[in-house]
């Protein structure tokens, strides 16, 4: 005669050492928290390393700001407080705005030529990439060269007398340019080296964007009969949105805080031709020694670009979300 038992109770939880029982949302009992856990912990931790970095980027930031307002006759001398003094001398240099309104040529330039490569370069490799994985490694090469290493190869190769570039010309029959020396010309040169400069960064953030598309969505699209410009205007392009935010940021900030390509290659000029707010800054405090008038356009520089980021920000969430 067999004997009838109660089926074994049911298994309980038994908490971690360490941790207790906490009510969940739901009313129940979540036996996986820790003692002292809370949503605030994580920042708690990280809190020391955010407060360095912070003040180690914050303080030359705002002591700039702070040394704006004052005034001294030489480096070192006592300072004066001259409160808006060195922005309104600004304001009334023409100097200035020639500076301005080159650095507004320079960076629409190299953003614009900067998008347009990245994006065809991006959609190339995107379809060979897979399989060709030593390109991704060759794109980056430009990006690993200094800026100054760049200007002076770009010197030499639009140089007048004996570059490469006029050589090819005169073997087609055809007179070789003073690139550098011609006030026009050598805009275009200073924005074709910077954007060679910095262009290996944006195709591997479109790139990286382009390969992160499910593709289930191209798929789809096939099925639907979309052309290729279809499938790019309104399936890819729209989906790495955040990485051309990106990328139109990273290039707005190169550019316009960039001094390395006009100094080595042109030094501002022909005629100041190429003297944008970042070259002026330089001659105003190494060569005029007004280092407070200089701190002034360095802020107008940070004022600019934060500006710009901003923009940037609202016109991406506009085409997001109009997509």
């Amino acid at each position: 005669m067999s004997v009838a038992t109660d089926p074994a109770p049911a298994a309980t939880a038994i908490p971690a050492p360490g941790s207790k029982r906490r009510k969940s949302r739901n009313g129940g009992q979540d036996t996986t928290s820790l003692t002292g856990y809370s949503k605030v912990t994580p920042y708690v931790f990280s809190a020391p390393a955010i407060i360095i970095v912070s003040l180690l980027l914050a303080y030359p930031v705002l002591f700039g700001i702070y040394d704006s307002f004052f005034t001294a006759k030489y480096l070192g001398a006592p300072k004066d407080f001259v409160g808006f003094d060195n922005y309104v001398k600004l304001w009334h240099n023409p100097e200035f705005w020639d500076a301005l309104w080159k650095s507004a040529y320079f960076v629409g330039g190299c953003v614009v030529l900067q998008l347009v490569l990245g994006l065809l370069f991006a959609f190339a490799l995107n379809r060979v990439a897979r399989s060709l994985r030593i390109l991704r490694s060759m794109v980056i090469a430009p990006y690993i060269i200094s800026n100054v290493a760049a200007a002076v190869m770009f010197r030499l190769l639009f140089n007048s007398d004996f570059g490469l570039l006029n050589r090819v010309l005169e073997f087609f029959g055809l007179p070789g340019q003073s690139w550098l020396a011609d006030p026009n010309a050598a805009m275009l040169v200073v924005i074709v080296c910077q954007v060679w400069t910095d262009l290996p960064l944006t195709i591997l953030i479109m790139l990286a964007g382009l390969q992160s598309i499910d593709s289930s969505y191209t798929d789809a699209a096939l099925v639907d009969g979309a052309g290729p410009w279809q499938r790019a205007r309104y399936l890819s392009m729209p989906l790495i949105a955040p990485q051309i935010a990106i990328s139109t940021i990273w290039a707005s900030y190169s550019t316009l805080t960039g001094l390395g390509v006009v100094l080595a290659l042109t030094g501002g000029g022909p005629l100041k031709a190429t003297s944008t707010l970042p070259m002026q800054m330089y001659d105003t405090a190494f060569k005029a020694l007004e280092f407070h008038d200089a701190l002034a356009i360095a802020t107008v520089i940070l004022v600019l670009n934060a500006v710009l980021t901003l923009l940037y920000v609202a016109v991406s969430r506009r085409f997001g979300e109009g997509e």
